[in-house]
Order: C-alpha cells, then structure tokens, then sequence
C-alpha cells in the first residue's frame, strides 16, 4: 500500500470518535468560565497521524468571535477531553 495515500479506515473510525468526544464536552459545558460565553462551537475536522499518537483538532467558534479567549480557555482544559 502506498504510504502517501489518505488516512486509513482506523484513522477515520478514531477521528470521528475523538471529535464526539470533544463536541459532547463543549456542549455539555464541561469548560468552567464566568468571563467567556462559549456560544456555538464548531469541531469541524480531527486529524490523526498514522500511529494514532497525535491528533490536530480544528475547533472554531461561531461567527469567530472571541476566538482567542475561546482556543486559549480550551487549551487550558485540556485534560477534560
């Protein structure tokens, strides 16, 4: 198989469950904050490498407002996901 081909069907399978996993707690206000309203937040894409080890996630926040403060809160929290 050659290697430079898409993500494999396990990439895609813990991709979509990783990206549950951060919705579900995004909207389920898992994140603690007075000073920020989350609003909506969108999970629009995970990537995961082939090894499974490291996985990208592109979150963004509807009509982008407070993006900053919203990815900077998220990356904080990280130990909920």
């Amino acid at each position: 198989m050659n290697s430079k081909s898409g993500p494999s069907q396990r990439q895609i399978r813990f991709s979509e469950v990783i990206r549950e996993i951060i919705s579900d707690n995004i909207n389920n206000n898992n994140l603690f904050n007075d000073e920020i309203e989350l609003g909506s937040i969108t999970v629009s894409f995970v990537n995961v490498s082939r090894d499974l080890r490291i996985a990208s996630v592109y979150i963004m926040p509807l009509g982008g407002h407070n993006k900053e403060k919203i990815l900077d809160l998220i990356n904080k929290n990280i130990h909920i996901f």
